[in-house]
């Protein structure tokens, strides 16, 4: 998962919640996240001009750029100090403001971009005043232009600049690359009393959302001070995946030869099975790396607090229960 991806998943969970947290901390966001306040607050019958352009701008430079996410219904600007305030102006009819941009998005860039993805949510128990979040994936099909201002733009800070010529002419030659990411199949965590461990089970998945062919996926795992005794890494398809285990604290799956993940495709890596002792309850942290061939490598962090891990003992004393309650995996940008 990107991490423009990432903000539009906590948005959508979230809501005006993960808005407020959103803004009180902008500015490690910034290069992914833009606000934009429209215009009478998106009164108007038809999309304002300067929404079109706001709109044009940021598919193109996202678009350009790793991805990125505009929320209409906030305004942020520099105060006497140079720093950017944010405050939300909630767009009046948010579900009438959603129809009008998801209208406007195929009209707006050339080539149009497949990927945007748009949604609202309301103020509570202010109905239908709420915000739109657009979300706008690295583009995988060349160079997005804008029509409004018939520039190629790209994300820069917190603003959109325009794509130097030498660089433009790089991305006019850039192949479609496959894109793999990671996902985690989970397992029911339970209580084992004899020696006393609490059993975390989960399995690790790829998946290619590229439009191109990914050749020879492969994960490594750095475990750090995590006891290598207490950690079981296996695969159910030893044909195709193999683990990889040295004196050093990391792990590694690898494919075989020749095998390809196309796109769409998910394949079940391995699975790993940590045991905690109930006595001595410990945090987890995994730093994952997911590659394929002919594309950058992607990183994640596998973590669960201490806490998290304390929770899950006294729970599973309980009974069974999703390992998805306390292990997270988090892009690592």
């Amino acid at each position: 998962m990107s991490r423009a991806h990432d903000l539009f998943e906590r948005l959508r969970v979230g809501k005006c919640a993960a808005l407020d947290l959103l803004i009180a901390d902008r500015e490690p966001e910034s290069l992914f996240l833009d606000f934009k306040r429209s215009p009478q607050d998106g009164e108007a019958k038809n999309l304002a001009p300067e929404d079109n352009k706001n709109l044009s701008k940021a598919i193109s430079g996202f678009a350009n750029s790793s991805g990125g996410v505009v929320v209409w219904g906030v305004d942020c600007r520099r105060d006497t100090t140079g720093n950017e305030v944010a405050t939300k102006h909630p767009l009046l009819d948010a579900g009438g403001f959603n129809t009008k941009l998801q209208s406007a998005i195929s009209r707006t860039t050339v080539p149009a971009h497949p990927g945007v993805q748009v949604l609202f949510f309301e103020e509570p128990g202010k109905s239908p005043v709420g915000y739109v979040v657009v979300y706008v994936p690295q583009s995988l099909i060349g160079p997005i232009r804008s029509l409004e201002t018939k520039h190629y733009h790209v994300r820069t800070g917190s603003d959109f600049g325009f794509v130097p010529h030498d660089v433009l002419a790089g991305m006019f030659g850039r192949a479609p690359q496959p894109n793999a990411d990671l996902n985690l199949i989970f397992h029911p965590t339970r209580l084992e009393s004899n020696p006393g461990y609490l059993i975390i089970t989960f399995g690790f998945v790829t998946v290619n959302l590229g439009a191109v062919v990914g050749e020879r996926p492969y994960l490594s795992a750095f475990i750090g001070d995590f006891p290598q005794n207490h950690l079981t890494v296996k695969t159910s398809d030893p044909q195709h995946f193999f683990v990889r285990r040295g004196p050093l604290p990391n792990f590694s799956v690898l494919s075989s030869e020749g095998f390809l993940l196309t796109p769409g495709a998910t394949e079940h890596m391995c699975d790993v099975v940590i045991e905690i002792p109930i006595a001595e309850p410990r945090a987890i942290r995994f730093e994952c790396t997911l590659g394929v061939l002919g594309a950058p490598p992607k990183r994640f962090i596998l973590e669960a607090s201490k806490e998290e891990v304390q929770g899950g003992i006294v729970r599973a004393g309980k009974g069974h229960f999703q390992s998805s309650d306390i292990i997270k995996l988090l892009p690592n940008s």
